[in-house]
């Protein structure tokens, strides 16, 4: 096959960006000790001690199974808002808003269709380790049309279309069917950026995606060049399974056993790995198979509905001269290698030193008598002439430092991974420590439900807009929210570009775990406020802000306290009683609570339980 010089350098020059930028990952991942961390998580902590004397306390599995629901444990509500209008007419801005709301609703929809959250929380568990990606694409197969050639007519059936040109718009040869949207996760492994990308997007001039390519898959990609395909070395099978760090990522790629959703191909099937590339600065794609003469689909522009790249990117600490950045748990190996080790060295401490004898064996009245203290169970006694005759040895004391040991690395790895196990405030020294320790944690863990705020709009965004670039039909979706639930018509004229432009927004205490005592020590605590101060009621800010304080999300049951509001300052409905004494069944604690009532002092009682004037 005779290949284009321009084509066969645009190959050489995109494998060897792409090596290069392996090699950087490689270095980094080497200095971050990413794959032990992996490893430490998993539980594989044991340095080479023997099996029965190794104890592994898992303070990293146990950081996680606390940190990650906080960031992430049900999917939040997005809303859709016009950021800028470019038209004066208020009629337009109304309009856009209007839009706005039906994107939002659908965007709502589609997030239980392509179980956001399964891919989210991978993505998050994966920027502890190294980074997050989550990939947003449209996908549909083609069909052959058969109404190909013929004119495309108006809705009245007679009227035929034509261009901006004038040209008659004609039916093309396929159609696509089966239509998705689609959100996957991208194993760190198989992203890179260039290798002289800086901290900051605006610094990177190409992003790439490893993807493990079938010849199945490729035959229903019609923009691969399957004759440049056919002619690729495909991946060989000791190839798969070196240890070399050049191919390494290449043999994990086939032991995880599948790569975004793919079956793991079977052994006598063709592979080959296909590189994903977008070229930020020249605003192209392209694909390359490694190996292959010329890219199997030559750089175009970027496909529609994507502006500059598909990728969304959670990344917690960034470092100053690289894309890569600092991984949270890396700080964390050498305190928990130590832990395993203190700990260990107690269990086999108290292993090894079982309880001995001193024996005066002249005052036994037989020497048979002894056996009796290897194997006699509690309760048995030997005969001796005389008292004294047998005394059990003292252990050798394990040092006390080894118990202050484990203390100190347990504190330390609490201030290193951010988030407290229980009980891990109230060892503190003081009760003035383990208040401004639990505030810092809780500042941190706010920074990183930011950060994975920010990521999860970034996705919608992504999702939206090839919504907007991609829909075909008219249709109805049922959508649960604050709102409450509801049916929403979609109509493909809902996505048309507007002139202006849209923001994107979550509810983020909407993705906190949801515990049913919680929720209503949260519920009731907000009763008790507006028990107290009634007029609250009346005003739609105060109780969009009081409610977003006791984290309730519900709109629909906010506005009927606003409609009880009114109607008890109408004197329609007679106010509700004084606020006592805290109720048995509120959660006393509550820091909101606790505020409002040190605030208040007399007039409250909300926190301390005290007794309130009524101030309705």
């Amino acid at each position: 096959m005779a290949k284009s010089n321009t084509a066969h350098q645009t190959q050489i020059d995109w494998e060897t960006r792409i090596k290069r930028a392996q090699s950087v990952r490689e270095e980094w991942a080497k200095e971050f000790q990413v794959e032990t961390a992996r490893q430490y998580f998993r539980g594989r902590q044991n340095p080479g001690w023997a099996r029965e004397e190794w104890i592994t306390i898992n303070k990293i599995y146990a950081h996680l199974r606390d940190h990650l629901p906080a960031l992430y444990a049900v999917d939040p509500y997005f809303y859709i808002k016009v950021k800028r209008s470019f038209s004066p007419d208020p009629q337009d801005a109304v309009q856009f808003e209007q839009r706005g709301k039906i994107r939002q609703a659908y965007l709502n929809y589609l997030k239980g269709e392509v179980a956001l959250k399964d891919h989210i929380r991978l993505a998050i568990l994966d920027a502890q380790f190294e980074y997050g990606v989550i990939k947003t694409f449209y996908s549909a197969e083609q069909r052959e049309n058969d109404d190909a050639g013929a004119p495309i007519l108006a809705d009245d059936g007679e009227t035929a279309l034509v261009d901006d040109e004038g040209a008659p718009l004609v039916e093309p040869d396929t159609v696509p069917i089966n239509e998705r949207y689609n959100v996957s996760r991208v194993h760190p492994r198989d992203f890179v950026w260039d290798e002289d990308a800086g901290p900051l997007e605006e610094k990177w001039n190409w992003v790439a995606e490893r993807i493990l390519l079938t010849k199945a898959e490729a035959e229903k990609d019609p923009l691969i060049k399957q004759a440049v395909l056919d002619t690729a070395p495909p991946a060989k099978e000791d190839e798969r399974r070196v240890g070399e760090a050049a191919k390494r990522g290449l043999a994990r790629l086939f032991s995880r056993g599948s790569v975004r959703g793919k079956t793991r191909p079977d052994d006598d099937e063709k592979v080959w790995v296909a590189w994903e590339i977008y070229d930020l600065k020249k605003k192209q794609w392209l694909k390359i198979v490694e190996g292959a003469e010329e890219p199997i689909i030559a750089p175009r522009d970027i496909p529609p509905g994507i502006e500059k790249h598909p990728y969304s990117i959670l990344r917690f600490m960034l470092l100053d001269d690289t894309a890569l950045p600092l991984p949270p748990i890396s700080q964390a190996i050498d305190p928990q290698r130590e832990y395993g080790m203190v700990r260990s060295m107690i269990l086999r401490h108290r292993k090894r030193f079982n309880r001995k004898y001193e024996v005066m064996a002249q005052a036994l009245v037989d020497e048979s008598e002894l056996d009796k203290l290897e194997v006699g169970e509690d309760g048995t006694y030997i005969r001796v002439q005389q008292l004294g005759a047998i005394n059990p040895i003292k252990d050798a004391p394990l040092d006390q430092a080894n118990y202050l040991e484990v203390r100190a690395l347990g504190q330390e790895m609490t201030e290193i991974l951010g988030a407290q196990s229980a009980g891990s405030i109230e060892r503190a020294d003081s009760a003035t420590q383990a208040s401004l320790l639990d505030k810092r944690l809780d500042v941190r863990e706010g920074d990183d439900l930011a950060m994975v705020k920010d990521f999860t709009v970034d996705v919608g965004k992504h999702l939206d807009q090839l919504v907007q670039a991609h829909i075909s039909r008219d249709e109805a979706v049922h959508v649960t929210g604050p709102q409450g639930e509801f049916w929403e018509l979609v109509r493909e004229t809902d996505f048309e570009a507007i002139n202006g432009e849209f923001e994107y927004g979550v509810n983020v205490s909407a993705s906190a775990p949801r515990l049913p005592q919680v929720e209503r020590a949260q519920f009731l605590a907000m009763l008790q406020v507006l028990g107290s101060f009634p007029h609250i009621m009346t005003s739609p800010a105060l109780m969009k802000h009081l409610a977003m304080l006791h984290r309730i999300e519900d709109e629909a049951l906010i506005e009927e306290m606003i409609r009880i509001g009114q109607q008890i300052v109408g004197g329609q409905m007679q106010p509700p009683g004084g606020a006592g004494g805290g109720q048995a069944s509120v959660e006393q604690n509550n820091p909101i609570t606790a505020v409002l009532g040190a605030a208040l002092g007399d007039q409250g009682g909300i926190a301390g339980g005290g007794g309130a004037p009524n101030l309705g």
